[in-house]
């Protein structure tokens, strides 16, 4: 039988899997009709940081209506799992359709690329950025209809505290430069993603390419990316203009919105007018013509003024010849490889090659002080030596610390937050009791309050029980009322434990005979404490006396019912029986009963049932 998920989704087959979740099809047995359900990985199912983030994007999200947005149905849990209902989509993702095709024809490109924007138009006026435009991220639908998924997640993935190697490695090559620096991102930035994406489907190749994605990052920041038109001469240039816009470095110069790039699209394809700007045409600058007299024979000035012409002709070969020896005919070196050696090595060895050290910016990381991270161009790439190239590297400032937040007296939920705030991760969590601090609350952390550590730490806490449960002498109860003695232990505080009964020919039926633990033995708040009580005199032996077998089942009434089974000889009545228990309990005694007798079953006082002897058994 099929896995039924939520009461509902009857999971069929898996369809897909990344680094963030596994994709299922599944079946909707209320609604008759396929989905794809998105089951969270169990490193993000158990970060509360990101399930928050998560199921708030998703929410709103799923408030996204278009037909280029898969539509997302359901957010949910069970058992553990997290998952997202959406739009089941037949077809693949954008990736697969490129490798099985290959380069798109430019007509192709723009339809699909006109439909991505509409759909990031439609969710921007909404106050939503994707913020992972990738062609992962894309389905094409068999007839050809682009549907963009996976909205609000990668937001939620970014806020929160969770690194997946997967996910950054396989987003990288469409991060915008404003990404790549780690600043605040805008719909300007799905553009810039959207123009990586349409560069790729054009060319097949991705714009930016890296031994790290730092490398790749890099030449996001720095670097414009290579004609379209050099790779696939048949590209139309109004295509190249459009797709290396929305890929401009600053932000500044790209489409504005993704219903500019929109609008841009559907004139390259004919499905409207649009106006272009006029077009500037550079006109070779034409030499005026010399002077009449200047092509006249001279007697005198003649010689004099051919030879000043012949001299500065050949001046200007002289120096062209030297210019050029001076920046072509120089040696040719390989840049050197200078990742994870310390600055003054690197400044050294890069010197050393006639090329020019310089320290492009310096961040966090594990590395210590000093240690290059990154370095471009990239190890072995030829330079010439000695005309200023340029060799750029990233240093480490070694870990990020920041100080311990004191937490002492918030909540678990106050002092997560508050770790969080300062980039810190909660560690182990103990509870202990607290004669002052209120149950819930922080008593001790570790590290203590204002110690430096390094980003990423964590933090142990302990959390206060309240005060100690109290210690004292349980009373005697012999002789007391079931009743009664159930009503005391309750107001000690201390449970009630196994009843058991006994005859007894000291305390009548109904009364406790003791305890155990025994009286006037210290007990602590929550013990349980269990009860023998009396059934009365034990019976007369009567002469053949037979076993009747009584069995019932508790009937329907309160939660808890006093049940009770006397035998009933003439006038002499004895309780074999009485404890409370819950409607629909099966019970099954063996009871001796003498001659000319009748067993009676008494519910909360009242008689339920009464059984001749030698009649059938109570059912």
């Amino acid at each position: 039988m099929a896995e039924l998920l939520a009461g509902r989704y009857e999971l069929m087959e898996t369809i897909g899997a990344g680094g963030m979740a596994v994709v299922i099809k599944a079946r909707c047995t209320l609604l008759d009709r396929l989905v794809a359900i998105k089951l969270l990985r169990d490193q993000y199912a158990a970060n509360q940081e990101f399930l928050d983030r998560f199921q708030r994007e998703a929410r709103a999200a799923a408030r996204l209506s278009h037909p280029n947005i898969v539509s997302i149905y359901d957010v949910g849990q069970e058992d553990g799992k997290q998952f997202i209902v959406m739009e089941y989509v037949p077809g693949r993702n954008l990736k697969d359709y490129l490798r099985a095709e290959g380069p798109l024809p430019p007509r192709t490109v723009a339809e699909i690329g006109r439909q991505i924007a509409a759909a990031l138009f439609h969710a921007h006026q909404r106050g939503i950025i994707h913020r992972d435009i990738k062609p992962h991220n894309i389905l094409i639908t068999p007839e050809g209809q682009a549907k963009v998924t996976d909205f609000g997640i990668a937001r939620a993935a970014a806020a929160s505290s969770l690194t997946e190697t997967g996910v950054v490695l396989g987003s990288v090559h469409y991060f915008s430069p404003e990404q790549a620096r780690g600043a605040a991102v805008d719909a300007r930035s799905d553009i810039y993603a959207l123009g990586v994406v349409l560069y790729e489907l054009l060319t097949g190749k991705l714009p930016f390419e890296g031994d790290s994605p730092i490398a790749i990052a890099l030449r996001h920041l720095d670097s414009d990316p290579p004609s379209p038109r050099a790779l696939r001469p048949e590209v139309p240039e109004a295509l190249e203009r459009i797709i290396l816009k929305a890929m401009a470095r600053d932000p500044a110069e790209r489409y504005q919105t993704a219903g500019e790039l929109q609008q841009a699209l559907k004139a390259f394809l004919g499905l409207e007018p649009v106006e272009e700007e006029p077009t500037r045409v550079l006109r070779p600058a034409t030499m005026a013509p010399l002077p009449t007299e200047a092509v006249r024979p001279r007697k005198r000035k003649g010689g004099l003024v051919w030879t000043a012409v012949a001299l500065v002709f050949l001046g200007l070969l002289v120096g062209g010849f030297l210019a050029f020896r001076s920046y072509f005919l120089v040696p040719i070196v390989n840049v050197p490889d200078v990742v994870g050696r310390p600055a003054d090595e690197a400044r050294r060895l890069i010197e050393e090659k006639g090329l020019v050290y310089k320290v492009l910016r310096s961040e966090h990381s594990d590395k210590a002080p000093g240690i290059v991270l990154a370095q471009q161009p990239e190890a072995g790439t030829p330079r010439k030596a000695g005309v200023g190239e340029e060799v750029e590297v990233v240093l480490s400032l070694g870990p990020e610390k920041v100080e311990v937040p004191d937490v002492r007296g918030q909540t678990r939920t106050a002092a997560e937050a508050a770790l969080a705030d300062r980039k810190l991760v909660l560690g182990t969590v103990r509870e202990e009791y607290d004669a002052v601090t209120p149950a819930g609350l922080v008593v001790a952390q570790d590290p203590a309050p204002r110690t430096p550590v390094e980003v990423g730490s964590r933090v142990s806490l302990v959390l206060s029980l309240g005060p100690p449960p109290l210690s004292r002498l349980l009373p005697n109860l012999a002789g007391q009322d079931l009743s009664q003695a159930e009503d005391l232990l309750n107001t000690l505080n201390l449970k009630v434990g196994r009843i058991t009964q006994e005859p007894s020919n000291i305390y009548g039926a109904g009364k406790v005979i003791r305890t155990d633990p025994p009286a006037n033995t210290p007990v602590t708040e929550g013990d349980a404490i269990d009860l023998v009580v009396s059934q009365g005199p034990p019976p007369e032996p009567q002469p053949q006396s037979t076993t009747f077998d009584l069995k019932f089942t508790v009937p329907d009434g309160p939660p808890e019912q006093l049940v009770e089974v006397w035998v009933v000889a003439g006038k002499n009545t004895q309780r074999v029986y009485r404890r409370r228990l819950p409607p629909g309990t099966a019970v099954e005694l063996a009871i001796d009963v003498p001659p000319n007798s009748a067993v009676r079953v008494d519910i909360d006082g009242r008689v339920w049932k009464e059984y001749p002897v030698g009649g059938a058994s109570g059912q």
